[in-house]
């Protein structure tokens, strides 16, 4: 938890009186130029500072953009394994007929979503770090959907759709390259029209809120890496409302009831041995 620091608590304060501008010309130049002048030093000072700083040479640079990479990279199966303990959990729950969205199949896919997830980040060739953006999206999703009294849960029926939208709009926003979303339907076997589709009801029900401050994205992965250890979560539900939340404590309703079928089904993939999902 955050707590709110006070400084100079029962200190008495001094009233210090402001020097009176003067109204002549050459006064205000002056003052002027003294506040330029110091405003000048102080930009020297912070560029000294700055060039003080040990520097990685290029190969160094490298190699630490490498690393962190593959630190990244480690985190789409676990997103993967997250989405499918969801999934197995919420298919014991019934599917709400009259929350159906455009994200639900009329039956599951045959592809599971380990599968799609390693397909996704295969030839969308995105960056790995746009797999836990898209768990944010993903959340804030679901918390719009719960605002709206909507009782939208992750099942086989919506996880592919869900995940393909949450991971390309995070790769439009976080990469300096992507994608047409007609490449995008041909990786996620969907037309693209309904990708298109589904692209503006998620950017609609996320309210548009894509920026994930750094704080952010670094809890999440934490969380994401201590699931995967099977380590205890570092927050509370109350700090950190997450889809994570759900896996550790699930619902106790999850094994009452049997889902049922609504909406559309999956579009078959393209005839590409490169981009087929099966």
């Amino acid at each position: 938890m955050f707590t709110s620091k006070f400084y100079g608590r029962g200190k008495t304060e001094q009233k210090v009186e402001k020097p009176k501008m003067s109204n002549s010309v050459e006064d205000r130049q002056k003052a002027a130029a003294e506040a330029n002048k110091a405003w000048h030093e102080k930009i020297k000072h912070m560029e000294a500072l700055e060039e003080n700083k040990p520097r990685l040479s290029m190969a160094a640079f490298t190699e630490e953009m490498k690393r962190d990479a593959d630190s990244q990279k480690s985190l789409i199966p676990i997103v993967a394994e997250l989405l499918a303990k969801l999934v197995e959990a919420n298919d014991k729950v019934a599917t709400d007929r009259e929350h159906i969205t455009v994200f639900h199949a009329q039956k599951a896919p045959a592809v599971n979503v380990i599968d799609y997830a390693e397909r996704i980040a295969k030839y969308s060739s995105c960056s790995y770090c746009c797999f836990v953006v898209g768990v944010i999206y993903m959340d804030r999703f679901i918390q719009r959907q719960r605002m709206l009294e909507r009782d939208f849960r992750i099942n086989s029926l919506n996880v592919h759709r869900l995940l393909l939208a949450s991971v390309m709009v995070a790769a439009k926003f976080l990469d300096d390259f992507y994608y047409s979303n007609e490449f995008w339907a041909k990786i996620g076997g969907v037309p693209n029209v309904e990708l298109n589709t589904l692209e503006i009801e998620f950017l609609f029900l996320t309210n548009f809120e894509l920026h994930v401050a750094r704080d952010v994205y670094d809890s999440y992965r934490e969380e994401l890496l201590a699931w995967n250890h099977g380590a205890p979560s570092r927050y509370g539900k109350e700090q950190f409302n997450s889809l994570l939340c759900e896996v550790r404590k699930p619902n106790p309703f999850f094994f009452n009831e049997q889902v049922s079928e609504g909406g559309k089904e999956l579009a078959a993939a393209p005839q590409d041995d490169a981009m087929v999902i099966g």
